[in-house]
Formats: structure tokens, C-alpha cells, sequence
């Protein structure tokens, strides 16, 4: 793999990383928000050395908690399953999401360290003498 190519795949990884952080952060910033469903991040490794790529899929996971919600008329998006004078609670998990935004970073940080570590390469490669 040429240099340049580790550079490619590091910097798409760094952009699917940055996706999956913002997926998590939407997450928890809707933790209380009745109805809201978590949305999650897969990674999938692009063929031959060219990245990675990230794809988000949205209200996916079991049902919320259903929240007694009297005097409301029903909100017609709200689903069949929801027994009058319900809401449907958020589904995110706090834990699980906290555990998701460490391995997000992690997987950031890894791919960010391969950038100055390239560089490096490149500099030596470039004063060598023959």
C-alpha cells in the first residue's frame, strides 16, 4: 500500500468516526425527548485499501418506555401499538451510548495518529540520499 494510500484510508476513516460521533451525540441529546428513536452507525471497510465508509441507520431498536400522558389529543404519527393517553418514551440507552462514543474515539484517535506517522515517513523517504 503506498503512502498515499494509507493517507486516503486514514482520512475516510476519520470522516465515517466523525459521523458516528455526531450519531451518538444526537443520541444523547434526545435521551428525553418523548418518541424519539436512537439512531446507530455501521462501519464497512471499502475494497482495496480505499477506506472506510460509515452508514446510519435511523429509528432503529426496541420501542420506549410508554409514558401515561393524559388531556393530549392523539398525535397521529405516534404508532398503532401505543395505547390511548400514551406517548412512546425515548429508546435511547445512555450506557450503550457512552460505550459507542469510547470506541468512536478511539477509532478516531488510532486513525488520526496515522497522519503525522505518514508525514514522518514521507520526510525521511525524502531526504534520503542515494
Amino acid at each position: 500500500m503506498a503512502l498515499s494510500s494509507a493517507m486516503y484510508a486514514s482520512s475516510t476513516a476519520l470522516t465515517a468516526f466523525g459521523i458516528g460521533t455526531q450519531v451518538t451525540a444526537h443520541n444523547l441529546a434526545n435521551v428525553q425527548t418523548d418518541g424519539f428513536r436512537a439512531g446507530r452507525t455501521t462501519y464497512q471497510d471499502l475494497p482495496r485499501y480505499s477506506g472506510t465508509a460509515a452508514r446510519v441507520q435511523t429509528r432503529m431498536g426496541p420501542d420506549g418506555p410508554l409514558i401515561p400522558w393524559e388531556g393530549l389529543p392523539r398525535d397521529p404519527s405516534t404508532p398503532a401499538w401505543v395505547p390511548r393517553g400514551y406517548v412512546e418514551g425515548s429508546n435511547t440507552d445512555v450506557a450503550n451510548e457512552m460505550v459507542n462514543m469510547i470506541a468512536t474515539q478511539r477509532g478516531y484517535q488510532a486513525n488520526a495518529k496515522v497522519i503525522p506517522t505518514v508525514d514522518s515517513m514521507l520526510g525521511t523517504v525524502i531526504n534520503l540520499k542515494v
